[in-house]
């Protein structure tokens, strides 16, 4: 019954279901290990891991260096463009509309 119970969060919430745009070609998410960012932390644990069984080609990478750095996400587009944001101090479901709206608009 685990297994159920693992597909039916992967399958519902927030990042269910969502294509992101074929112009995407990578995703990386940067964060420190010896920081705090919650936010962060949670969108990783929570709607990446939807993103990525709704997008099972699209490459996504988590950086977790020893060193301190500032939590940022990076979108890289088939165009060569990258928008990376920064994700300090936000809420993970402000971190996951704002991915969003980038990712699915270009």
């Amino acid at each position: 019954m685990k297994i159920g119970r693992i597909l039916a969060k992967l399958e519902t919430g927030l990042g269910s279901a969502v294509k992101v745009s074929p112009a995407v070609e990578s995703v990386t998410l940067t964060l420190s290990q010896r920081t705090r960012a919650s936010g962060a932390r949670h969108f990783w644990r929570e709607h990446l891991r939807r993103i990525q069984f709704a997008n099972p080609a699209l490459p996504i990478e988590v950086n977790y260096p020893r060193e301190p750095c500032a939590p940022k996400l990076e979108i890289k587009f088939t165009s060569a463009a990258v928008q990376s944001f920064s994700v300090a101090g936000m809420r993970s479901d402000e971190i996951y509309k704002q991915f969003i709206t980038k990712a699915t608009a270009n």
